[in-house]
């Protein structure tokens, strides 16, 4: 499995070869991989699959969504003001919006390669870049410890973060695949171009576009990309969850997201440090 990831992995690293990247994994599936990927759409470098039987959906359908999306898209606007007012407020609030990918936070420090136009900011609110206080945004921040607070957790202990995404126009966010198939991505549409058809996300082989004020639920360790190919930024609020298989087993999801951050970090030293 070292070497079908290995190949897998230098291919993700060049837009072009994302074809080969699925040949590779579909040889992988083929030959019965210890990588653990079923679908050559997905696949993220920790497979929780050999531990833990997790269900795969590229797209969370409406119907499956968790109760907790209908607290949030209540609760658009009062989110949508918090939004506004890091962006204007104070001077610490404004400066801590930074580039994803720039390494102010611990995970996510690669996300700068994928990124082609003209930026992506973030603004983190939970996870490794946070304000202590709850200042900045204190309704936001308390709505999401009521109502997700394995997600405060998770991204407190570094597994992933909660974020104001701003996508700039003419951006593109090339096709990659999230590193691991325990948690998922949640998008709360806060600023959305006028024109949805230019500005979209395909996650698997499916397009979807952002609604102001409503969710979109989905598995980012299958292949997914980003298009905001209008003159308007495109903002969300970016949530990082478990698997909602996962959310009645805390403990086992937290020695397993160590382990996925482990192995991430076993897969870096084989790369670049390879024995002598």
């Amino acid at each position: 499995d070292d070497a079908y990831m290995e190949l897998m992995l230098s291919m993700e690293e060049v837009e072009a070869d994302k074809i080969l990247a699925r040949h590779v994994a579909n040889l992988a599936i083929a030959n019965g991989n210890c990588c653990g990927w079923v679908d050559p759409m997905q696949r993220p470098g920790y497979m929780a699959s050999s531990t833990v039987q997790l269900s795969s959906v590229p797209i969370c359908p409406l119907e499956q969504r968790p109760i907790w999306c209908n607290e949030l898209e209540r609760n658009y606007g009062r989110i949508l003001d918090e939004y506004n007012n890091t962006s204007r407020g104070t001077p610490m609030m404004t400066n801590q919006w930074m580039d994803v990918g720039c390494g102010r936070r611990g995970s996510g420090h690669d996300d700068h390669s994928v990124v082609s136009g003209r930026g992506w900011k973030e603004y983190v609110l939970f996870g490794t870049g946070a304000i202590e206080s709850d200042y900045d945004a204190p309704f936001t921040k308390k709505l999401l410890r009521q109502h997700l607070p394995d997600a405060v957790t998770l991204a407190q202990e570094g597994g992933g973060e909660v974020i104001f995404s701003r996508l700039s126009p003419r951006t593109h966010i090339k096709p990659h695949c999230g590193p691991t198939n325990l948690r998922w991505t949640a998008h709360l549409g806060l600023v959305i171009p006028k024109s949805k058809s230019d500005c979209r996300i395909r996650v698997g082989n499916e397009w979807k576009s952002w609604s102001t004020g409503k969710i979109l639920l989905f598995d980012d360790s299958f292949e997914h990309e980003v298009r905001n190919d209008t003159d308007e930024e495109r903002v969300v609020l970016l949530i990082r969850l478990w698997h909602p298989e996962l959310t009645s087993r805390t403990v086992l999801a937290s020695q397993l997201v160590q382990e996925a951050i482990a192995k991430k970090e076993e897969s870096v030293q084989k790369r670049y440090n390879p024995p002598v």
